[in-house]
């Protein structure tokens, strides 16, 4: 079964968590320089077998953008174009 991978973005750094194959228990995967980011997950999704990626999206508790929304939706498009076989979700 395949892996479900979570991304915490940062404009320094980016968390990373992975599910197990069986996609039960997620775990902290890495914490990488944003800048690294894209080349880490092309390797990654490389080496296992990825479903799908869940992304936070920051929002205020009224549910209105904050100051780092536009770089998560410019990532968000990103992933869709560099993985199109995979799910991209978004979650608060």
């Amino acid at each position: 079964m395949p892996r479900i991978i979570s991304i915490d973005y940062g404009k320094k750094r980016t968390g990373l968590a992975v599910t197990d194959e069986l996609q039960i228990i997620a775990s902290g995967l890495e914490t990488v320089p944003t800048e690294k980011l894209i080349h880490f997950l092309q390797n990654y999704f490389q080496k296992e077998n990825v479903e799908s990626i869940v992304i936070g999206m920051p929002l205020n508790l009224d549910q209105r953008e904050t100051h780092a929304t536009a770089s998560v939706v410019a990532l968000k498009q990103q992933l869709i174009n560099l993985f199109p076989e995979n799910e991209i979700f978004t979650i608060d």
